[in-house]
């Protein structure tokens, strides 16, 4: 299954080339970078239809933090999804965990994904030293997405 939304194909050109493209684009592995409330939203829906999502933020805490979250919104979604059968909303809730790895250095887990989402604070130094490190990891075949509004347009946005 194609995790690509419409705002992502929104944000794409509207030549038929690019857009024949970006349908032809099947992402399995993401990395979300942050895992406040959006990043570990977004990390939640990737992992529950079948993607393999790395949830990156800077400590260990923080991170177990969003991870219980995570599990506490998705036992609230398996009671009324599996109201008449709960252990398959146990089957769904730890098929869905096991999906997100979560680390410390977003640089070096970006190497192997095919969409990295950044859903940082929106400050604008914060993201420029963020993408001057995801620049240096030197992605290949990668989609990269800002969460961000006010940045303006960059290299790292354009690709």
């Amino acid at each position: 299954m194609a995790f690509i939304t419409r705002q992502f194909m929104r944000s794409m050109s509207f030549s038929s080339t690019t857009m024949a493209l970006a349908n032809k684009i099947l992402i399995k592995h993401m990395t979300v970078i942050s895992s406040g409330l959006m990043g570990a939203k977004i990390a939640q829906v990737a992992a529950a239809t079948d993607h393999t999502v790395v949830l990156v933020d800077q400590t260990e805490d923080i991170l177990a933090k969003s991870r219980k979250g995570i599990e506490e919104s998705l036992q609230k979604v398996t009671k009324k999804k599996f109201a008449e059968n709960p252990k398959s909303a146990d089957k769904f809730v730890a098929k869905t965990l096991s999906s997100i790895l979560t680390s410390k250095d977003a640089a070096s887990m970006v190497h192997s994904t095919d969409l990295v989402v950044e859903a940082i604070v929106e400050n604008l130094q914060v993201m420029n030293e963020l993408f001057k490190r995801l620049d240096k990891a030197k992605l290949k075949n990668c989609t990269q997405k800002s969460s961000n509004k006010q940045k303006p347009r960059t290299r790292w946005d354009q690709r």
